[in-house]
């Protein structure tokens, strides 16, 4: 990676839900965000990847983001929001 542009660096974390009813899925939802792998990690916060993939809107890699912050920008809550969407319109 260190001999890579920050356009070779493009990475993203997507996450997928499904919710079944009796062997049925009734919804399926997706989302992802965006970023870059940088060269060293950065920060405390986070699990896995989070050090190291840079979140250019914040300027922060996830592992230095806030909880207020990550549940708002991460591709789980971001699909979290849409599946209670997809249930506000089923009920």
């Amino acid at each position: 990676m260190q001999s890579k542009s920050a356009k070779e660096r493009a990475a993203y974390f997507v996450c997928v839900i499904a919710l079944a009813e009796k062997g049925r899925a009734i919804a399926i939802v997706t989302d992802r965000v965006d970023g870059e792998i940088l060269e060293s990690p950065r920060g405390e916060g986070g699990f896995g990847y989070d050090p190291v993939f840079y979140f250019p809107v914040l300027k922060k890699t996830f592992a230095e983001l806030s909880a207020e912050e990550k549940n708002q920008f991460s591709h789980r809550g971001k699909a979290f929001r849409r599946l209670l969407g997809a249930l506000s319109t089923m009920l």
